[in-house]
């Protein structure tokens, strides 16, 4: 399985570019989230989409190694369901 890092500033034009690369990549895929310094809502909905995507082709994404910038951001958008347990 591929792992797909997250960039340290996941901004509209992070996300954008992010979000082709999410497309090019065959399901199932792994996104590290370890190197992320801030996140926008635009990055925050990218990820929601491919976890929706992800879960129409059977997988479960999360987000593995969530850094403390990205698990606060989610958790401010009630998207802490994305982030892994661990």
């Amino acid at each position: 399985m591929n792992v797909i890092a997250l960039p340290a500033i996941v901004d509209l034009a992070a996300a954008q570019a992010l979000a082709e690369t999410l497309k090019a990549e065959p399901i199932p895929f792994a996104i590290d989230g370890s190197g992320v310094e801030r996140i926008g809502v635009a990055g925050l909905q990218l990820l929601l989409s491919a976890r929706a995507a992800s879960d129409s082709a059977g997988h479960l994404l999360t987000i593995d190694r969530p850094s403390a910038a990205l698990k606060s951001a989610a958790a401010t958008a009630g998207a802490g369901f994305l982030l892994a347990a661990n």
